[in-house]
């Protein structure tokens, strides 16, 4: 078939929506420009309350998201997101490491906790072993 495009088949597929979550512009970008070299969809979100709007509304394979944001923090978001689907996959990101936040992260649920600065390699496998993870839930 004529393809008027050029873009492949391969390259048209969408693999997974992954919704990005950070008060910084920058590391939305940063983010997302990630998630597209990996074939994805990135959706993005300035804080907590924006993001749960938008998890209600989308259908969304893993988030990644801040901890301190404006309106609702990472930590929230996270368990109010399990509430809504306790499938759900979320990385929770911060730039202010402590042992409490690790915690919480566990408690509520989280998928993986990681520190800025922000690695490209390691957010890729996290990447890919969190929508892995979800899709193992599904298949049993």
């Amino acid at each position: 078939m004529n393809n008027p495009s050029g873009i492949t088949k391969e390259r048209r597929l969408i693999l997974a929506r992954i919704l990005i979550v950070d008060d910084e512009p920058s590391i939305c970008t940063f983010l997302s420009d990630i998630v597209k070299k990996m074939n994805h969809l990135p959706l993005t979100a300035a804080n907590g309350k924006e993001a749960l709007d938008t998890f209600r509304k989308e259908t969304i394979d893993l988030s990644i998201v801040d901890i301190k944001m404006p309106e609702m923090d990472g930590i929230e978001y996270l368990g109010r997101v399990k509430k809504l689907d306790p499938h759900a996959v979320v990385i929770i990101m911060t730039g202010y490491p402590s042992a409490e936040t690790i915690i919480e992260t566990i408690e509520e649920d989280g998928y993986t906790y990681i520190a800025k600065p922000l690695e490209v390699n390691r957010i890729m496998d996290l990447i890919e072993r969190g929508l892995a993870f979800r899709e193992g839930y599904f298949r049993d």
